[in-house]
């Protein structure tokens, strides 16, 4: 396997995220994935949204964000917002080489806790985030239909 490149993701690549959701969640329809990382790109922590690329083609991303302050916290926390990997590509270490590139950003930032969400029933994203490190955390989201 050829080594993972990391670049910043650009709008140029939302089509090509795009795919790989598709191809990921089986899904004909339209998701907000492009418009929500057009927006990130634009008016969010652009340089916490990465590409990975493998012999020159696309092979996956994440974004990820800062955000000033949460909820019972006083200092900025870096959230996963989202990861995708070429099924062609997954296993090979691609995943792997962004989350470790995006933790690091983080880190150069003096960014201290980075949280996501997965959903509980998701074992293969809860596989890959204790592969870069993260555990269960103390907090308990809440949430409430309406």
């Amino acid at each position: 396997m050829a080594s993972v490149k990391i670049r910043r993701l650009s709008e140029a690549d939302v089509p090509a995220a795009e795919k790989i959701e598709r191809t990921i969640t089986k899904s004909p329809r339209t998701s907000p994935l492009g418009r929500n990382i057009r927006e990130q790109l634009k008016h969010g922590s652009a340089d916490a949204c990465l590409a990975a690329e493998v012999d020159g083609a696309f092979a996956g991303f994440i974004v990820g964000d800062v955000r000033p302050w949460e909820f019972g916290e006083d200092r900025e926390v870096g959230w996963i917002k989202t990861v995708g990997v070429d099924p062609a590509f997954q296993g090979h270490g691609v995943g792997k080489a962004l989350g470790e590139a995006l933790l690091k950003h983080f880190k150069e930032k003096g960014i201290t806790i980075v949280r996501t969400l997965v959903e509980w029933h998701s074992g293969d994203m809860i596989a890959y985030f204790k592969s870069i490190g993260f555990d269960r955390s103390d907090l308990i989201p809440l949430e409430r239909r309406v």
